[in-house]
């Protein structure tokens, strides 16, 4: 992975759905300004998606990436343009298991799917202006399928990091033992989808992090667990990612998502990460200092 950080250990949070809404804007602006987020994932079909993207340039310390969508979400083309993949009003599939199940075996539809993902990554470049890092809306991008379409494209762009969703259960389950069979079943799942992405990465230069947290404990996030997670830390680069939203004056988000803003906000993270002896940085950072990886092409805040 990151050899030139195998010494050290340097964390980067992010926040998934940027521009979901003005909740979601409202949330990781605010965990951003007043706590350790450096990095959040845009997803560019969204409402509030030109409201994040004009934060983001207020916020040269945002790192923003691409949270590529290809299930329950909108996408970027036309539905006459896309064919089957989306229904008339352009929306993917709800069902994740039955989406993953189509997009394997109907063949027809991968260029279509390869349209869309090409679609979503300029629409990116266009409203942010650079992009370092790809994640998916429910990991969808490790799907065999889809994680071929984006390795081709990552490539082509200069892409340098992409999210490996392989988190070490064992540590999540020794500080949160709720739904156990579940994570368990998860880890077994997304580390056999990351393991193959991790080597067709590998084979074309792309970087991701050397560990993970955020997926098992997704929507049950505490402090008590963030903090655990940062005195665990091993050597290397840790992605943290979580999904936090702030009431914005309309709809209340839920108590979940209001919850992990104040998490990321908290003054005992700071003191954590110092006393574990780990870093703050993000995917821009790595990306102009060479960490691992080419700088992109596109450029960094």
């Amino acid at each position: 992975m990151l050899e030139s950080m195998t010494k050290s250990k340097s964390v980067i949070f992010t926040a998934d759905d940027f521009g979901a809404s003005a909740e979601v804007n409202a949330g990781i602006l605010r965990a951003h300004r007043e706590g350790v987020l450096r990095g959040a994932s845009l997803m560019v079909a969204t409402p509030a998606r030109d409201a994040a993207a004009a934060a983001a340039r207020e916020c040269p310390g945002l790192d923003v990436g691409l949270h590529l969508v290809v299930c329950k979400g909108q996408s970027v083309l036309e539905p006459a343009r896309l064919g089957g993949l989306v229904d008339a009003a352009g929306r993917f599939a709800e069902n994740p298991v039955l989406g993953g199940l189509r997009y394997f075996f109907n063949r027809g539809l991968r260029a279509r799917l390869a349209d869309e993902c090409r679609a979503q990554i300029d629409l990116h470049l266009e409203l942010v202006g650079y992009l370092n890092h790809i994640d998916g809306h429910l990991n969808f991008h490790v799907h065999p399928v889809i994680n071929d379409i984006l390795l081709d494209l990552a490539s082509e762009y200069r892409v340098p990091y992409i999210r490996l969703p392989r988190e070490p259960v064992l540590t999540t389950l020794a500080l949160a033992r709720d739904n156990a069979p579940r994570k368990l079943v998860e880890a077994a799942i997304f580390r056999a989808l990351s393991r193959r992405a991790r080597r067709k990465m590998a084979a074309r230069g792309i970087k991701s992090t050397d560990w993970l947290f955020g997926l098992h404990q997704s929507g049950n996030l505490s402090e008590h667990y963030m903090l655990g997670v940062i005195a665990r830390l091993r050597p290397g680069l840790t992605e943290i990612y979580a999904h936090p939203a702030a009431d914005a004056g309309g709809i209340p988000p839920p108590p979940a998502a209001q919850r992990e803003v104040e998490i990321l906000t908290s003054p005992l993270l700071p003191v954590a990460l110092k006393g574990a002896g780990a870093r703050l940085t993000n995917f821009a950072e790595l990306a102009r200092t060479g960490a691992g990886a080419a700088p992109a092409a596109h450029g960094a805040p």
